[in-house]
């Protein structure tokens, strides 16, 4: 019985997405190991010799990696190397909170917005439901891995998209292992209704009680918190900080959280800023209206903000029973009454 591979998740705009901003996009063609073009034929002497991997340009065959090629299917190889340049964006976005903290809420809105939209999309059509529940898995596993290698900027990011109206709202029934890392998500960092204050607690006693001399030693440039969520909790802080003063009750503990919070904004700085290594994917950088399927939406009705197009991306997701006309009635009247982030 042949072995059934898995299809591919990513669309060819959905792995441009995930590239870092300054890597070409070009596809390289594969040049033939055995093309007489690069090997010349065998001299009359020989033409007789039994062929060998030799002469065929195989003399360096590393079998064990072909067979890993073989077993390792296209889902796999995307993970590792989404979960990768994902890492890297990280790390850069974490250094912004330093000297370029109001460009965060930008490069936040982009992401989130862009995930959604390559759940719902291929980034030129519409897809159906069954495709959907395949695009969640991936970016599930992705968040997974994120979460395992510390990655918490990535891990955030993919549960605020996943939490979307736009995406909560087809009612999509997960696999267990899917629900599992769902619940694994909002138990390690928490929801909106407390602003991820888990994760924060988390980020606070690292630098209180396990790692108490990183101002000697430095930060562990390993365990990568969220920039999303440290900015709006130190926005926050500064912001009770003074109204506390205004009134005359000077917050002594807040205003010692705060500046701690500055000094190891500083060393993430130091760490990431200006390391070649570190560079934002597309995914943070692209404008979501930019995208092929937006600008194909917003050309025939020119007066539709993201928020709209976002809707009808989710109504228009094939083989759905939330999107019956009913249903989606109702979801068009729900949908105008909330205010989500995108």
């Amino acid at each position: 019985m042949p072995i059934k591979r898995r299809s591919r998740t990513l669309s060819e705009i959905g792995c441009e997405l995930f590239t870092t901003v300054n890597m070409l996009s070009e596809t390289k063609s594969l040049n033939r190991m055995n093309s007489w073009e690069h090997t010349p034929p065998s001299s009359p002497k020989n033409q007789n010799r039994r062929a060998s991997t030799g002469c065929l340009g195989f003399k360096s065959f590393n079998l064990k990696k072909v067979f890993m090629d073989l077993m390792t299917t296209d889902f796999d190889k995307k993970l590792v190397e989404n979960s990768y340049t994902m890492r890297k964006a990280a790390k850069k976005l974490i250094s912004y909170l330093y000297n370029r903290e109001k460009s965060i809420p930008y490069y936040t809105n982009n992401a989130v917005t862009n995930l959604v939209i390559l759940i719902l999309t291929d980034g030129d059509k519409y897809l159906t439901k069954q495709r959907v529940k395949h695009n969640i898995h991936f970016y599930l596993k992705l968040a997974e891995n994120a979460m395992k290698q510390q990655d918490h900027q990535t891990a955030i990011l993919i549960k605020t998209a996943l939490l979307n109206h736009n995406i909560s709202r087809l009612n999509i029934n997960i696999n267990k292992t899917d629900q599992k890392i769902t619940t694994e998500l909002h138990y390690n960092y928490g929801g909106f209704k407390d602003c991820h204050s888990k994760h924060v607690r988390h980020f606070l006693d690292k630098y209180q009680i396990i790692n108490r001399d990183w101002e000697d030693k430095g930060i562990d440039e390993e365990w990568i918190p969220s920039a999303m969520v440290l900015h709006m909790h130190s926005t926050r802080n500064k912001a009770y900080s003074k109204a506390y003063t205004r009134i005359g009750k000077y917050p002594k503990e807040l205003i010692k959280m705060s500046n701690k919070l500055e000094l190891l904004k500083k060393f993430y700085w130091k760490a990431f800023f200006l390391k070649k290594e570190t560079e934002l994917t597309k995914i943070y950088d692209t404008n979501p209206e930019d995208l092929p399927i937006v600008k194909e939406i917003k050309k025939n009705n020119k007066d539709i903000n993201l928020t709209q197009i976002l809707f009808e991306m989710s109504c228009n997701v094939k083989k759905c029973k939330s999107n019956s006309k009913k249903n989606r009635n109702n979801a068009k009247k729900k949908s105008n009454a909330l205010i989500w982030c995108n």
